[in-house]
């Protein structure tokens, strides 16, 4: 079973995006057979991080497909969330943001990011005397080249510093062909990263967001894919016409890869959502395969007879390709 902290993660994730007006269920998986040569492009809709980790706010990058017709044309998107600081915090202090990639780059947000970085706002209407409701900003960097590579996103709210986690094929427009393969093999921090200290927070990456349609019958079905050492696929089920259960209907994944390989997940849990009618499967990916290949696959998700696959890059399912190692010092 999930724990509460992660169900409420969940709620306050759906909350967030319909406060936002930011959820396109349009622009997810495709309804396909497996058919590899013609892979769908890579179309996610954000990465989640940690919600509880103490003294540190919330981090969100996504919704490159959603929001406005022309969101993905802004770039990037990172929203900074449960700013604890308050808004004395933006009357002598600002927040500053970088993104630094594998290839040495060094980008600045663009111009909107820049104005919005310090321009705080709450979706809350929670008060009480004395506290403030927890603020957020967010901001835009420019897409990167089109390679499979890693970044890491600097965000300084003085003292503390956070390098925030970009598996690699995130950071390039989606909009692109896929990007070629390489040898790059797993992750690796940036050189920036060589010297931290007790101000420094490293703040990983833990799942991936895809919208895959709805079913026949209407249900919406979204995938969260993670990848701390071996690939995790968490299945959930918005049902819309049958009251939940974990009897019906039945479903599936699959990792396929462009030589033929398939490996079939093994579904490990099966449970309800206390929060909304819907069930969340969870299935373990066991492979090790690739080596130090960066390149695209597919995941199959069957649900009844029905066949949903996205498009993503092997830093979601590789085992070992989905985190940098430990930094010299934290």
């Amino acid at each position: 079973m999930r724990s509460e902290t992660a169900i409420s993660m969940k709620i306050g994730i759906l909350v967030y995006c319909a406060a936002l007006l930011v959820s396109d269920s349009s622009h997810g998986g495709e309804l396909s057979t497996n058919d590899l040569t013609q892979p769908p492009p890579h179309r996610w809709a954000y990465i989640q991080y940690p919600w509880d980790l103490p003294n540190c706010p919330t981090f969100m990058i996504g919704w490159p497909s959603g929001g406005s017709p022309d969101e993905s044309s802004r770039g990037l998107r990172m929203d900074i969330m449960h700013i604890r600081q308050g808004f004395a915090f933006f009357k002598t202090n600002a927040i500053s943001a970088r993104l630094y990639r594998a290839d040495g780059q060094i980008v600045e947000p663009t111009a909107l990011g820049k104005g919005l970085l310090n321009a705080p706002g709450s979706i809350s209407t929670f008060s009480m005397p004395g506290k403030e409701p927890d603020l957020q900003v967010l901001t835009y960097f420019p897409w990167g080249p089109n390679v499979l590579q890693e970044s890491w996103i600097e965000i300084t709210i003085a003292p503390e510093r956070y390098w925030v986690e970009v598996p690699y094929g995130i950071d390039r427009n989606p909009a692109d062909p896929l990007a070629p393969a390489n040898t790059n093999g797993p992750p690796r921090f940036v050189p920036e990263m060589n010297s931290l200290n007790e101000h420094d927070h490293v703040v990983r990456w833990e799942n991936v967001h895809y919208v895959l349609g709805h079913t026949t019958d209407g249900s919406e079905l979204r995938l969260y894919q993670s990848n701390p050492f071996n690939a995790k696929c968490d299945v959930d089920i918005c049902f819309s016409r049958q009251s939940p259960n974990v009897y019906s209907p039945q479903t599936e994944a699959r990792l396929l890869e462009s030589d033929g390989t398939v490996v079939t997940g093994r579904c490990v849990n099966i449970h309800l959502d206390d929060s909304y009618p819907g069930r969340t499967d969870t299935f373990d990916l066991f492979y090790y395969g690739g080596g130090a290949l960066r390149r695209w696959v597919k995941i199959e998700i069957r649900v009844a007879g029905e066949i949903y696959t996205v498009t993503m890059p092997s830093s979601l399912c590789q085992n070992c390709h989905g985190h940098a190692g430990e930094p010299a010092a934290v």
